[in-house]
């Protein structure tokens, strides 16, 4: 079930067009988030340990999906979000 406090951090950090979101996880939380961070318009990007849920991630409104196992995937992002939100 979604939760009101990461819809409120989410604005609280002031996610939305031009801003970078990174979400850790495509569980209950993780799809939603992902969801309405797209929804608000920023890019969003996923983090998952499983590369089965690469197009789902995509479905949903990821702009990009990375594997974190895979070390040259981390790298390609070090440094480029704006906020993360850890939904594991």
């Amino acid at each position: 079930m979604w939760r009101a406090e990461e819809s409120a951090s989410l604005h609280h950090w002031k996610v939305g067009p031009g801003k970078k979101v990174g979400v850790v996880g495509l569980g209950g939380l993780g799809h939603m988030a992902v969801k309405i961070a797209h929804a608000m318009g920023a890019h969003v990007t996923l983090f998952t340990t499983s590369p089965n849920k690469r197009e789902d991630g995509l479905r949903l409104g990821a702009d990009q999906v990375v594997v974190s196992k895979n070390a040259d995937d981390m790298a390609k992002v070090t440094n480029s979000l704006d906020f993360i939100l850890n939904t594991v």
